[in-house]
């Protein structure tokens, strides 16, 4: 076997030479990428680590070239990058892993080994390597999936938990496909009557029934050339599930009122936070419709199992609510962050977004400190005045106080009068209302309390 690396870092270079040289890989090694496509036509080689960015070249420009190889190398992206979209477009050009620096030794290991397991298999029975790598690994799966799914136009199914930003991935799958310069129109079947959602899917004709007193183009007419996502799935009715999986079969639809059918070119991405094959065990969903629409399935994890990803999140909202309320600084403290990494968000990224964005448009500019956070977040219970008033009055029977009946149920009672008067400005009709007592209860008590 043999392989070559392509980094501007000498250090990088000689740790890799080392680790395929031990793996009985001939190497060759470049610090510079600015010949790196003619380099590669004339070694052949079977493995190309590549650097994303090289101070003479662009990595991705070049992976670029070598997916139009007729016979392509194993391609694993290098980079100190981060962002998810290097990692898209990586996994959209046909690179077989992307490996953040600094590097996991093991983990090139591994990658190494699974090639050298892979060139073993006939062309077409090769299994694309589903290695997981980053700093989280199971969202790092994900955008692998996406890169991948952007360049089918095969239904796309995106499961997960409420919260989970199953619309985030279905608009990155129409960012990254070739048909991200045409619409890509969201339809939540949740929120749309059943007698309704055909004409929301199909259109409809001028008379086609009651109030149609012109024409609508549907859904999938508004998405040509384009993406249409189907939000919530799962609450279609029976007879619209048959109709969708004819409109996918077909590429045509029929508008409602119409004898004439319309050829229509969509991809489809559905999603949905229910067990479908449950719903069609129970003859719920339609079974020929989930298949087709599971062709390719992303499932997203829940915010609790990748808590690595909570810092950047929090990182993003701050800097997108910050901006959306015109201020320059404000956050989070890092006993803060480091609490809230330890929460396991049941509503998912939604909630963290929520919570991030309430908590600075009340504070500010203050940053967010433990004390400002929910009790839930804090673990700690909310605050019970029920519960405080049983401690105080446990304290004072155990101190032994005089008088604790008529001393608490006075001092309630002032305050409670003392309140009520202050809200009603002094009117005493409308605080004996507030209260639920007569008016003239409420002048015997002012006058016993002593109250102006």
């Amino acid at each position: 076997m043999k392989a070559v690396v392509f980094d501007d870092e000498k250090t990088i270079l000689n740790v890799i030479r080392k680790i395929l040289k031990k793996e009985n890989i001939e190497v060759y090694t470049f610090e510079r990428g600015k010949n790196a496509v003619n380099l590669i036509k004339e070694l052949k080689p079977d493995i190309v680590f590549l650097d994303i960015n090289l101070k003479d070249a662009n990595g991705i420009d070049i992976l670029k070239e070598i997916s139009r190889f007729e016979e392509k190398p194993f391609v694993v992206m290098i980079s100190g990058y981060n962002d998810y979209k290097y990692l898209i477009e990586a996994m959209k050009l046909g690179a077989y892993d992307y490996i953040p620096k600094p590097f996991d030794i093991d983990k090139i290991k591994k990658i190494v080994k699974e090639i050298k397991e892979t060139i073993k298999i006939p062309t077409n029975e090769i299994n694309v390597s589903t290695e997981i790598v980053g700093k989280s690994p199971l969202m790092a799966n994900v955008f692998k999936l996406v890169g991948r799914a952007s360049t089918t136009d095969e239904p796309v199914l995106i499961t997960g938990e409420s919260g989970t930003g199953k619309e985030v991935i279905a608009n990155l799958i129409h960012k990254f496909s070739p048909r991200s310069e045409n619409p890509f129109i969201a339809i939540n079947c949740a929120a749309i009557p059943g007698d309704l959602i055909e004409s929301e899917l199909f259109g409809f004709e001028k008379g086609a029934f009651t109030g149609a007193i012109t024409s609508k183009k549907g859904k999938f007419e508004l998405a040509d050339k384009g993406t249409l996502f189907l939000d919530e799935i799962s609450q279609l009715t029976y007879d619209a599930q048959g109709k969708l999986l004819r409109a996918i079969q077909e590429k045509e639809i029929i508008p409602i009122g119409s004898n004439k059918s319309i050829k229509i070119d969509v991809k489809i991405i559905a999603a949905t936070n229910e067990n479908l094959k449950a719903l069609v065990e129970k003859g719920l969903f339609r079974e020929d419709l989930f298949y087709r629409l599971s062709v390719f399935e992303i499932n997203l994890p829940p915010l609790r199992e990748r808590k690595e990803d909570i810092i950047e999140l929090i990182n993003l909202f701050t800097k997108q609510t910050l901006k959306k309320l015109g201020l320059k600084k404000g956050g989070f403290s890092e006993e803060s962050i480091e609490i809230l990494q330890n929460y396991d968000f049941p509503g998912n990224v939604r909630e963290l977004k929520n919570l991030v964005s309430k908590l600075i448009s009340i504070y500010r500019e203050r940053i967010i400190t433990p004390d400002l956070l929910p009790p839930e977040v804090r673990n700690e219970p909310a605050f019970d005045i029920y519960q405080m008033f049983r401690k105080e009055i446990q304290t004072k029977l155990l101190n032994n106080e005089k008088d604790i009946y008529y001393n608490i149920i006075n001092g309630f009672e002032k305050i409670l009068i003392e309140e009520a008067l202050k809200v009603s400005k002094g009117n005493i009709s409308k605080a004996a209302n507030l209260l639920g007592i007569h008016r003239n209860t409420l002048h015997k008590k002012i006058k016993e309390l002593n109250l102006k």
